[in-house]
């Protein structure tokens, strides 16, 4: 059985416009709220989705929730918000797909600061994190570093997959930074555009393992 991975490159952030990389953890701009809201309107796989993984920093948390809201339960969203679809995709916040340098632009805020600006969120995998948001240890920026949160997001994508092969929902979007696309598939030169899709049909080889065989054009 094939299936279908996602990735989304985050919306348009504070730093991007003047290339500030001093920000520390920036949101959105106001271009990039717009970016989500497209998003939200033209990703045509919304009902396919039963799980999006998203970096924990706020311009991909907002990417998540504003260009997704189609796809995801209405639990991680305010009451009464509108947002969010009942029986939807379920969040999960993953440190190992946040950005892959140390410099303040991509390194995340401190888990209360966050846990007050998005209180709807699961933040419980977070709580348990001793390094998260310091870029040291399991997040450390040095190659040999990012070769190993390769292979735990690749090990972990390889389980809720499994965990969805016969749920109806089977797909699994990735919401992450540019600089780390290619390192969610094993693959070099992954390009995709602020708040747009790149989707990729994964199967599994003899030894269970998950294989990225190809992508499919927007």
């Amino acid at each position: 059985m094939s299936f279908r991975l996602h990735l989304i490159r985050h919306a348009e952030g504070t730093h991007n416009p003047s290339h500030d990389r001093t920000i520390l953890d920036p949101p959105l701009t106001e271009k990039g709220i717009q970016q989500c809201l497209k998003l939200c309107q033209d990703f045509p796989f919304k009902e396919s989705v039963g799980l999006v993984v998203t970096s924990p920093l706020r311009r991909t948390l907002q990417t998540a929730r504003l260009g997704l809201q189609q796809s995801i339960d209405e639990k991680y969203y305010a009451p009464g918000s509108g947002a969010g679809i009942q029986n939807g995709a379920r969040l999960l916040l993953e440190p190992d797909v946040q950005a892959h340098s140390a410099r303040p632009c991509d390194t995340g805020s401190d888990i209360a600061i966050l846990q007050s600006e998005f209180y709807d969120l699961p933040w419980e995998i977070l709580d348990l994190d001793p390094t998260f948001p310091a870029k040291e240890g399991l997040y450390a920026s040095d190659v040999e570093s990012l070769k190993l949160r390769r292979a735990r997001i690749q090990s972990r994508l390889e389980e809720k997959f499994k965990e969805l092969k016969y749920s109806g929902r089977p797909d699994i979007v990735v919401v992450t930074h540019g600089g780390f696309l290619s390192f969610v598939i094993g693959q070099e030169k992954t390009e995709v555009e602020q708040a747009k899709w790149k989707t990729f049909i994964v199967t599994f080889d003899q030894d269970s393992r998950i294989v990225v065989e190809s992508a499919l054009e927007e």
